[in-house]
């Protein structure tokens, strides 16, 4: 039998990995089911544990998809805090800017859906943070853009022109739309003309 710290240290680690797991479960259930349809069992049979290890972890559904918007949204606001344009052209730094946003919706996909389609309680406070450090990443590369002398437009009106094009509703629309897979390099283009002098 093991004793002292390390079997609490075994615990904790088995409690993270069953919360991550419902939570990820959760997100899936919510997103092909819809808030209102959504079962704990269902979830505790994605999660492959039992459902009253679901409710050890939160004691209603909205508690559980609550903290499972939360802990995604905090993950995806991380990542997109810490992105630094890495080419020093306006045009490549305009490319990685959407292909960010890119890469965070295809990733994000559920979980923004879920946020976008509402029904979820407290999911709108969680969207807007989301959308406050999207335009707080825009309005630094826009400033920098205008620093550099690279826009034809004011940084402010750039950061909106931005802000518009690769706000999420638009890309999901322009994914599922004529473009299809090119809605990326088509967002990209219409950004380019849009701002670069």
């Amino acid at each position: 039998m093991i004793r002292g710290p390390y079997r609490l240290q075994v615990r904790a680690r088995r409690r993270a990995r069953t919360a991550a797991a419902l939570q990820a479960a959760a997100l899936r259930e919510v997103s092909r089911r819809g808030y209102q349809r959504l079962r704990i069992a269902d979830v505790a049979r994605r999660a492959r544990v039992a459902v009253r290890t679901v409710y050890l972890h939160a004691p209603a559904k909205e508690a559980l998809v609550e903290d499972a918007l939360r802990a995604r949204a905090e993950a995806l606001e991380r990542r997109v805090e810490r992105w630094r344009p890495r080419g020093a052209m306006p045009e490549g730094i305009l490319d990685e800017l959407v292909a960010l946003h890119g890469r965070s919706y295809r990733g994000d996909k559920p979980l923004l859906d879920t946020l976008l389609d509402g029904g979820v309680p407290n999911g709108a406070p969680i969207l807007r943070r989301l959308d406050n450090v999207r335009l707080a990443i825009i309005a630094r590369t826009m400033a920098e853009l205008g620093r550099r002398g690279a826009l034809r437009v004011r940084p402010t009106d750039a950061t909106a022109i931005a802000h518009a094009l690769l706000a999420y509703p638009t890309w999901r629309i322009a994914l599922t739309g004529p473009a299809g897979r090119r809605a990326q390099r088509l967002v990209t283009s219409a950004l380019r003309a849009s701002v670069l002098g």
